[in-house]
């Protein structure tokens, strides 16, 4: 049986090298899944803790994004790796602490962030509260408790929540959409979202493998996504990434081909930088 080997970030180059090589070997027997898994930041300077809260997420089937012990090192980790979501201790080693980092994300970083902490006296909560974080967790806590607080978290975070009752609240975090499947938040990335279809009050996200079906409007899901999504027709949205060819009258999106309602042409040739004429 293969160890799993740890890797913190900052370490030698080396151990990635070896870790790599490591997952080369396994890569026959592993199969990919289907959607991308949620990515998860922690920062604690404590290893044991650290490798506690790593076994809980691969658990409940999250994935380590990294681990940082310190300030510095959590920068940089937040804009190379660029996690969904943060789970920091709040007492670290050196000049700033997690309350910094936190500071940080409120201002710099558009992602979730939860607090794990031993202290849970007054002081500390109410500066903690002024970082904005989206959970608050009292170490120590169990598995439960910790995927408790990381649904939570995602649940009232977004770049905006749906406030209509009976529809699905629609999350966009860095690169994907978090979509509710089987009672669990699955981020599907938005570069593979080739279009998304009205379908009466429900909306079909398409990939070119499969789709999904999200209770919710058109309009309402435009408002969050990327500039790079654009209205074609009443009942479409497209990703211009993956746009392979179009007229006055269809667009081909990946191996689809829609039509372009006529009151949105102007639109998509002014998107493109088309001068028509």
């Amino acid at each position: 049986m293969v160890g799993k080997m740890k890797l913190y970030v900052g370490e030698k180059d080396y151990l990635q090298f070896f870790r790599n090589k490591m997952l080369f070997l396994l890569l026959p027997i592993i199969v990919p899944p289907m959607q991308k898994q949620i990515q998860i930041l922690i920062i604690e300077d404590e290893f044991i803790i650290a490798d506690y809260i790593e076994g809980c997420l691969i658990n409940l089937g999250y994935e380590v994004a990294g681990i940082c012990t310190h300030y510095e090192e959590t920068i940089t980790a937040l804009h190379s790796l660029k996690p969904d979501i943060a789970i920091i201790d709040i007492t670290l080693k050196g000049q700033k602490n997690g309350i910094d980092i936190g500071y940080y994300i409120m201002q710099n970083v558009n992602i979730p962030f939860v607090y794990a902490s031993s202290h849970g006296d007054k002081n500390t909560v109410d500066k903690a509260k002024q970082t904005k974080p989206n959970a608050y967790l009292i170490k120590p806590f169990t598995e439960e408790d910790l995927y408790a607080v990381i649904e939570m978290a995602l649940v009232n975070f977004g770049r905006r929540k749906i406030q209509v009752e009976a529809e699905e609240e629609l999350i966009v975090i860095n690169d994907g959409i978090f979509i509710k499947h089987k009672n669990k938040f699955i981020k599907l990335l938005l570069e593979e979202l080739i279009y998304a279809e009205a379908n009466d009050n429900y909306v079909n996200l398409y990939k070119a493998d499969t789709h999904f079906t999200l209770k919710t409007t058109l309009l309402k899901l435009q408002e969050v996504l990327p500039p790079y999504f654009l209205r074609i027709q009443k009942s479409y949205i497209v990703n211009l990434h993956q746009l392979k060819s179009f007229d006055t009258e269809e667009v081909v999106v990946h191996n689809t081909t829609l039509p372009i309602g006529k009151s949105y042409n102007e639109a998509l040739f002014e998107k493109l930088k088309i001068v028509k004429g």
